[in-house]
């Protein structure tokens, strides 16, 4: 496959054309046997129960006192249930569902890699070019293709997942959609606010804090492990912090977990993920306390920057040729 030449090459594609990713940082989950679906809606966050073939769905498992435990996607495949989560996660994910089985019939498979993705707005054109299926626009289906390979579309453009999805590769190749590397998904996610597991969304987080009651949770559904802090929290009607970007000063970017104060030098949140991005130059996202406002000053010890919310403002530039 024909690399793009540079990282802002690469994110010219991503922002207006389709480019191709390797996912190692993803990998797969299948689940099989008559009650999966309802298992699922048991434990998790999400309302599984009632879904049909090529049906997708994005859920967490929460504890008991409704912190963030893992965060998945599903898709209803002919033959079962295709996970796919964070590679750091997915053992521990599968022993966690495997675990807590008891009367279901569940099968739980064994976790591993097999996932990329089509960046930028050009990317459902791509794998249509390319022979593949795509999911339609609207939110809660995959496309599905017997056996083992998903399709989402999701806001940076499409995911393959699943054993098939190497397949996928070689016949975006064959239609002339240019590669790059995997670093420039976690440079898209950081620059449209997106969180991820282990990173943003740690056991320490609650969903309305990330951000992700509108896509991760099923807010009329009940009786599912942290379900009564979710409700209490929502109910409220506002968190104490919330993830929002920092654009750093000058070229050094602070570690991640590095305490931000603001100018008089009270606690203002925490670094979680950061990147140096070619036209922003260092940027984070963050937790940032509630009374923090956008445009606000901040500092990471030495380095000072600015709250920013999410997405990153950036310039739109044409894609440019493969190189």
């Amino acid at each position: 496959m024909d690399q793009l030449g540079s990282t802002a090459d690469a994110l010219a594609a991503a922002h207006g054309g389709a480019v191709v990713v390797p996912r190692p940082d993803l990998w797969v989950l299948p689940l099989g046997g008559r009650d999966v679906l309802s298992y699922l809606h048991a434990v998790s966050s999400q309302y599984t129960a009632e879904l049909g073939e090529g049906a997708a769905a994005e859920a967490l498992l929460l504890s008991p006192k409704g912190k963030v435990e893992f965060a998945f996607r599903l898709a209803v495949l002919p033959d079962g249930v295709l996970l796919d989560t964070e590679a750091e996660a997915a053992a521990a994910l599968a022993e966690r569902l495997a675990r807590f089985v008891f009367r279901y019939d569940v099968a739980v498979g064994a976790p591993g890699p097999g996932a990329l993705s089509v960046l930028g707005p050009d990317a459902a054109a791509a794998a249509m070019a390319a022979g593949l299926p795509t999911p339609p626009a609207e939110h809660g289906h995959a496309a599905v293709a017997h056996p083992g390979l998903a399709v989402h579309r999701g806001p940076l453009g499409l995911d393959l997942v699943g054993p098939a999805a190497a397949a996928g590769l070689a016949a975006l190749d064959a239609a002339g959609v240019a590669g790059a590397p995997a670093e420039l998904w976690e440079l898209i996610r950081i620059e449209r606010g997106l969180p991820r597991w282990g990173r943003e969304l740690t056991d320490d987080v609650i969903a309305e804090e990330a951000g992700l009651l509108g896509t991760h949770v099923h807010l009329e559904k009940g009786c599912y492990p942290g379900q009564e802090t979710v409700a209490r929290v929502h109910n409220l009607g506002q968190v104490q912090r919330r993830l929002a970007g920092v654009r750093f000063d000058g070229k050094e970017l602070p570690p991640a977990r590095t305490e931000l104060t603001s100018e008089d030098g009270r606690r203002a949140g925490q670094v979680r993920s950061g990147v140096h991005h070619p036209e922003l130059g260092p940027i984070a996202l963050a937790y940032v306390r509630r009374t923090v406002t956008p445009g606000q000053l901040v500092h990471a010890g030495e380095v000072r920057g600015r709250v920013v919310e999410l997405p990153f403002p950036t310039v739109q530039r044409p894609a440019r040729a493969s190189a």
